[in-house]
């Protein structure tokens, strides 16, 4: 769950019932917002407020989880398909030099997890790319809800797409692409430590970190072939082996 989002939310319910008599109402992430004592004025000062920050469109029905969920996904899905440029051309390891670097091994099948506009097709051969907010990819799906070939794919680029809200969808993400991945193949990934984008300032950028990487590693029985720092952009380039 974005915690960014849930923080945001909660902070203007509390500002709404921030009245002595509202005091024993509790506002969690299974607080059905639509059932709390709201006014017309009270409920469109909370949501003007919200939606300001957001400038996403919502009406609170259900719990405060659905409800940051459904605005996680949409404001990303606004963020990646109309805001976000690819910068391919920046990075040293996980750029344009990725493509000889899959090739090498001649792979039969490659898995672009959150291809955006999908610049590697035409030049790697075999590839497919998946995306759930671009639809430059074959297909627009997230890699949990994305099954075929498990287990069969040689190599799975995963270029800064495994980056988002907490440790528990980050292992998640990290654990599905290891599952889909064949016995000996290739995971290259580029990763965001902790470096927040001015232009969404509302998408939860999970920190990677050393530490973090070798920890998934040995959990999923990889082995961690190359570790480099992209540093004139601040990321973080890897591949692990299955």
């Amino acid at each position: 769950m974005n915690s960014k989002i849930f923080s945001l939310i909660t902070k203007n319910l509390h500002t709404a019932f921030s009245l002595p008599k509202y005091a024993k109402i509790c506002i969690d992430e299974n607080t059905v917002v639509d059932a709390l004592p709201w006014t017309p004025a009270r409920y469109r000062k909370f949501k003007d407020a919200v939606e300001a920050e957001l400038c996403l469109p919502c009406e609170y029905r259900g719990t405060l989880k659905d409800i940051v969920e459904d605005l996680d996904q949409r404001y990303l899905r606004r963020f990646f398909g109309e805001i976000w440029k690819p910068r391919t051309d920046d990075y040293t390891y996980s750029g344009w030099t990725l493509v000889e670097e899959v090739q090498k091994h001649n792979p039969q099948k490659v898995l672009d997890v959150g291809c955006g506009y999908h610049p590697f097709k035409g030049r790697i051969p075999n590839i497919v790319g998946i995306d759930p907010y671009n639809d430059q990819a074959d297909y627009m799906v997230d890699i949990l809800d994305f099954h075929m070939h498990r287990g069969e794919w040689d190599a799975i680029i995963a270029l800064g797409s495994i980056n988002f809200n907490s440790r528990e969808d980050i292992e998640k993400r990290f654990a599905h692409a290891v599952d889909l991945l064949a016995p000996g193949g290739k995971l290259y990934m580029r990763a965001n430590p902790g470096i927040q984008w001015k232009n969404g300032p509302y998408v939860e950028i999970f920190a990677w970190s050393f530490d973090v990487l070798t920890e998934l590693v040995e959990k999923y029985h990889l082995k961690l072939e190359t570790f480099k720092q992209e540093s004139a952009i601040g990321r973080l380039y890897f591949v692990c082996v299955k």
